[in-house]
């Protein structure tokens, strides 16, 4: 079975948030894939949610066809949740590096 799109970008963010020692360069890179891995599966679950849809509203559709497309949504809703959560939880991160370089330059003077 592949693993899904954001599973590598998952386990990066993990790490920076376990405390893995990082530049704000690298918060800021990111912060941009995860908000762009964000937007390609939030775009993958409207259109499954749509098919499911049309899927369910076609007396023609196959219970197979619709169980399917029930799966890919249930798989991909609580993937993209716990990416958005992990994206907030780096975005405090990046505040706590950006406060303590801030508070560092300022104790330099």
């Amino acid at each position: 079975m592949a693993k899904p799109l954001d599973s590598e970008l998952k386990e990066r963010l993990r790490a920076v948030l376990g405390d893995r020692r990082v530049t704000e360069a690298d918060l800021r890179r990111l912060a941009e894939e995860g908000r762009a891995c964000a937007l390609i599966l939030r775009a993958q679950l409207a259109k499954r949610e749509q098919a499911l849809t049309a899927l369910s509203a076609d007396p023609a559709s196959s219970l197979s066809e619709i169980a399917e497309a029930l799966r890919e949504v249930n798989q991909l809703r609580p993937g993209l949740a716990e990416l958005e959560a992990l994206l907030d939880d780096l975005e405090e991160r990046a505040r706590q590096v950006r406060l303590a370089w801030v508070s560092a330059a300022s104790g330099a003077h």
